[in-house]
């Protein structure tokens, strides 16, 4: 009877060793530890667990193996060992570069150790040690299983699940328990297929009648902060969310709202010649509104995805030609004709993808039907075949698996759809499209290699599993998905094949699966059973095997063997040790002469410099090549250095960079050049297409860069013009909503400055210089709108923060200029004016800090409270950030109207006749003296145009830097007619100019009486012009399009209302132009002496 007892123990005790998914190596014995909530934890970083993971919360369940109770021998500790630092916190998206693997460690004698090298890494090997405990009759949790050596590591780096929420909608709480199972599971990737052509149920808050009346009601919709709590606590499960818009195709649902935009909707009754399932309807492929209907969305959307996500999923799937036969742009089916419309459509969307800083996703139609060229970037998702996999690696893309064959869990459920007597028996037995049912058997079977060479496999990154929702809801979505999706789970974790390249056994499988689905239950989830429970308790006595008594004693040793044998740990053999470079230098030293030893270092020196510029030079032709370059004899490039600080500081920028591009450049395109500025490659460039790869479709291989941060941070600290990366996607989210809504504060704020600015112009004829006007003006309102407190400059000229502020601005612009050499500027008169700028913002800031959270949501909500502090204050409480954000704010929001003002007002006092013409337009939209409105604003066209010409000869910013992040290109300025790409190395500065780009003749029609010479300020050629992309970008452009643009015009336009209003003569007493400063801003060299008369004074 006892040798029957072990041997009955020796059959079970492996089988309950049921850890999901298996792991790469694992060995353990017998021994039976307990555990208990005296365990001492020690963790080596502050991260998710504080939060989130408890190692001791494991889940019951019943075994049919208990050991005694008595003398219990416990776990006495848990170390957790995180080797390397995460990246960027908690919110870090999930990606190919983040290390999942992880050790484990039970001895015997109680002392657990789990080391990983990410947090990630970390959760997983708790979750693996939480499944090697059962729960006692008794009380208690064990394990029969020490000592447990395991060595674990995921075999595909995306390994998701695609939930469909659009045709049913789900509660966030039932998305964040699958998103717990999925946890368990080891999966990272939440595909959220958020709408489709049944729903809308994403609030836009730009477009609010999107979910209105897209969605299935008003409260079945995703709301931001819906959206937010999900993607956010995917981060603490290690989970990145994924979005996916679904486009052009399955956009019914926008019909709802904007039928405008939709062909063929709802089609009927002969719906499915027109789509997949009804209602029917697709984007229009050739009208304009669509695209400007999705800028709106993607703008909203996608700066909220990037701080969870390194992807956003563009659809793509099942678009059906003959719906192309009602859109009133293009009525045709002809893929000849749709396609280029198609690939028009794509790159736009993927663009605006890439300008985010994100990664597109598109269903393999997009490649594989449509024969559309994707970035190479694109990851291209399929589900049709294993043919598809092969086609999309073969094309050099990455591809998703996830064959509906196999991997479709929606399958089986036979047709939702409703007959007619008349077509009821062309479908009978009515199975559904993709039956049978994939089972958890046929699931576990699916290799994501098939058909894929073995020199492509790299290519193939993961899959996802999908579950599509036309007979699931909340009712049944846990049944449906568990523990079916597990099976996905293991074989993208574990790879499709064993430790013998063999098929993973299903018999081996079943009974974890089945320990697996009983964890899940216990832990909220309604999975479906795999088996009766006799199954589940009692291993392989389920098995269905033909074979002798001689046979079936074999199988179980070797399935003994399979289960419970691991791969043991072996370190890698230390490599030899060699003296350390010390030693070397100290035996040198000891050997040779002073003066031999610094003739060898100087060789040294310039033969590392000889071999690194030759080194440079090599990488820089295998990626393009070189633009030409500027010479320099003079060491570190000095001289030219010397060159820009002089043109700025005798105004004659605009005039030395002219010079530099028309004799270095190229003569077929001389708008890019390199040099060795400071003695580090710099590229100078005015070429529109590079501005564009810089801002935008490269934009992820350009940034401010970490030299840029050092050189601005006493100024700007780390705000939204100094940082990178989460840094400044965070400064921007931080900002952006302050902008956004027109708000009736603002024009109040405006108007309430006015009559001061009216005062000092006096309108009586007197010479004034209104450039200093309009720089004390601005400064009032900027911080009246940040702070609720003007510092009244246009009373008081003199104050001390105004006057330092203009210093710290000037010298910054000179210390940029001087790049590397900055050192030599003085910097004691800095620092100070620096001091006086924190002194007076800092006691706004503690007074914002004092008012508690319900007072600071009061503020904030209220137009008469608000400030830009108020609402800054409500999503942080870092002084410094605070600091920083209302320096740049001030910084942007004060410059950008004073210099566009001055610069207007000194055209007009040279075109009286623009003058007349727009005052004409304000007195017959606005009126003599009404204070204008948003819609007044909006309806002045001849005032935009103006503005804009103003904008295009004078930006804001002339001159921009960017630092390349890693070895990239530009488009042009190589090759013999300088318009081959170029290299550009990690660290390079790229220096570009609108300044120079918006004046460029050959880039702009030719003169002609329509369209007059471009130096030349006539509004009137915006009357039926307009310039091609990248050629007029006076807010910047991409990612870092300045989020206060609108304001910036709003207040330009209201001004010259009311000062126009006003006034109805204005006469210029300078001689000659102004000239051109340019500072960090470009504003007018000289004062700007005008006489003004009032309405009243005009004709005397």
């Amino acid at each position: 009877m006892k040798l029957l007892g072990l041997i009955t123990l020796a059959l079970v005790a492996p089988l309950v060793s049921a850890i999901w998914p298996i792991p790469s190596e694992y060995d353990h014995g017998s021994t039976t530890l307990w555990i208990d909530n005296d365990v001492k934890i020690a963790y080596n970083v502050n991260t998710i667990f504080e939060q989130n993971f408890v190692p001791w919360k494991f889940n019951e369940r019943n075994s049919d193996f208990e050991p005694p109770t008595a003398d219990k021998k416990c776990i006495t500790s848990i170390t957790l060992q995180q080797t390397k630092p995460d990246s960027t916190g908690i919110a870090t998206p999930e990606d190919t570069t983040v290390d999942e693997s992880y050790t484990l460690t039970v001895p015997e004698a109680g002392d657990v150790t789990i080391i990983a090298a990410s947090s990630i890494g970390l959760v997983h090997g708790l979750t693996t040690f939480s499944q090697l405990f059962f729960k006692h009759t008794e009380g208690g949790a064990y394990t029969n299983l020490a000592p447990v050596n395991i060595k674990d590591a995921p075999k595909f780096a995306h390994r998701g699940f695609n939930m469909d929420v659009s045709r049913s909608y789900y509660p966030v709480a039932d998305i964040k328990r699958v998103m717990d199972a999925m946890a368990f599971t080891k999966f990272n990737r939440f595909h959220l297929h958020i709408t489709d052509a049944q729903s809308w149920p994403l609030v836009i808050p730009a477009l609010p009648e999107l979910s209105a009346k897209g969605a299935f009601s008003p409260d079945m919709v995703y709301t931001p902060a819906d959206l937010k709590d999900i993607q956010y606590y995917g981060t603490l499960l290690g989970i990145e969310t994924i979005l996916e818009i679904d486009m052009p195709g399955h956009t019914s649902s926008v019909a709802f709202s904007q039928p405008e935009l939709i062909a063929a909707f709802n089609i009927q009754p002969d719906w499915s010649t027109y789509c997949a399932e009804p209602p029917c309807g697709t984007f229009k492929l050739n009208d304009t509104r669509v695209y400007d209907f999705l800028n709106t969305v993607l703008d909203d959307l996608l700066p909220r995805v990037k701080p969870y996500s390194a992807y956003f999923h563009t659809g793509g799937d099942e678009v059906n030609v003959q719906a192309y036969l009602h859109d009133d742009t293009v009525k045709s089916n002809d893929t000849a004709v749709l396609k280029p419309l198609m690939q028009k459509f794509v790159d736009r969307n993927h663009d605006q993808v890439r300008n985010a800083g994100l990664t597109p996703i598109v269903w393999e139609e997009m490649l594989l039907t449509w024969n559309l060229t994707l970035g190479k970037d694109v990851l291209v998702q399929t589900w049709q075949s294993d043919e598809a996999v092969a086609q999309t690696v073969a094309s050099g893309h990455k591809a998703l698996v996830g064959n509906y064959n196999y991997w479709y869990l929606d399958c089986g459920k036979g047709q939702w759809l409703d007959f007619s007597p008349e077509t009821a028996q062309t479908y009978y037995p009515f199975n559904d499209y993709c039956n049978p049912r994939k089972n958890w058997r046929l699931m576990y079977s699916y290799d994501p290699y098939g058909g894929v060479p073995k020199d492509l496999q790299h290519l193939v990154v993961g899959g996802e599993c999908h579950l599509w929702m036309e007979q699931t809801d909340s009712v049944n979505l846990d049944s449906m998905l568990w523990p079916r999706a597990a099976a996905a789970a293991e074989v993208l974790w574990s790879g499709p094949k064993d430790a013998q390249g063999n098929n993973r056994s299903q018999i081996e499988a079943s009974p974890r699966l089945s320990d697996f689905r009983e964890r899940l239950v216990a832990r909220g989830v309604k999975a479906e059973p795999i088996q009766m429970p006799f199954c589940t308790m009692n291993g392989t006595q389920c098995s269905l095997i033909s074979m002798s008594h001689d046979q079936k004693s074999h199988y179980d040793k070797l399935l003994l063997c399979t289960l419970g044998a691991g791969i043991a740990y072996r370190p890698e053999l230390r490599p030899l040790e060699t003296p350390c470079a010390a030693i070397m230098l100290e035996q040198l030293f000891d050997r040779v002469y002073l003066l031999s030893l610094v003739a060898f270092l100087i060789v040294l020196y310039a033969s590392r410099q000889l071999a690194s510029g030759i080194n440079a030079s090599r990488r820089i032709r295998a990626l393009g090549g070189h633009a030409p370059v500027r010479i320099s004899y003079v060491p570190f490039g000095l001289d030219l250095v010397y060159q820009i600080v002089k043109s700025q500081n005798e105004n004659r920028s605009l005039q030395f960079w002219r010079e530099l591009f028309s004799h270095w450049g190229n003569p077929l395109n001389p708008y890019t050049i390199e040099t060795g500025r400071g003695g580090l490659r710099a590229v100078i460039t005015a070429d529109p297409e590079n501005i564009k790869a810089i801002l935008a479709t490269q934009f992820a291989d350009y940034g401010k860069g970490e030299q840029f941060n050092r050189d601005w941070h006493d100024f700007l600290g780390d705000s939204i013009f100094t940082t990178d990366g989460d840094k400044w996607h965070h400064s921007r989210q931080l900002i952006r909503p302050q902008f956004i809504r027109d708000r009736l504060s603002d024009l109040k704020v405006f108007e309430s400055h006015i009559p001061v600015l009216r005062k000092h112009l006096y309108g009586n004829g007197e010479t004034v210089d209104v450039k200093s006007l309009f720089f004390r003006y601005t400064l009032d309102v900027a911080t009246d709108f940040l702070l609720g407190h003007s510092v009244n400059s246009l009373e008081y000229p003199q104050a001390r923060f105004a006057e330092a502020f203009a210093r710290a601005q000037h010298t910054q612009s000179l210390r940029s200029g001087a790049g590397p050499m900055s050192w030599i500027l003085p910097e004691r008169g800095f620092h100070k004016d620096i001091r006086t700028i924190n002194e007076f913002i800092h006691p706004f800031i503690e007074e914002t800090l004092a008012l508690s959270p319900e007072e600071l949501e009061k503020k904030t909500k209220n137009d008469e409270g608000y400030t830009f502090l108020h609402a800054l204050a409500g999503d942080t409480r870092d002084r410094s950030m605070l600091r920083d954000q209302l320096v740049a704010v001030l910084l942007a929001g004060r410059d950008t109207t004073a210099c566009t003002l001055s610069w207007l007002f000194y055209e007009l006092s040279t075109h009286p006749e623009i003058l007349r013409k727009l005052r004409k337009e304000i007195t017959e939209i606005v009126g003599e003296d009404n204070k204008p409105t948003y819609e007044h604003l909006k309806s002045l066209k001849y005032l935009q145009h103006t503005l804009n010409e103003t904008l295009r000869l004078y930006p804001v910013v002339p001159f921009n830097v960017r630092f390349a992040l890693h070895d990239t290109t530009l488009p042009r300025g190589g090759g013999p007619d300088g318009n081959a790409p170029i290299g550009v190395l990690k660290d390079t500065s790229v220096a570009y100019s609108t300044l120079i780009m918006q004046r460029r003749e050959d880039i702009f029609p030719p003169t002609s009486v329509g369209f007059p010479p471009v130096e030349e300020f006539v509004p009137e050629r915006w009357d039926d012009w307009t310039p091609k992309p990248w050629t007029y970008i006076p807010f910047n452009g991409g990612p870092r399009l300045c989020v206060g643009q609108q304001f910036a015009l709003t207040e330009m336009a209201y001004t010259v209302v009311r000062l126009l209003q006003q006034f109805e003569r204005i006469e210029c007493r300078m001689d000659g132009h102004p000239g051109l400063k340019s500072d960090i801003v470009l504003q007018p060299a000289n004062d700007i002496h005008v006489a003004l008369w009032s309405v009243a004074q005009g004709g005397k």
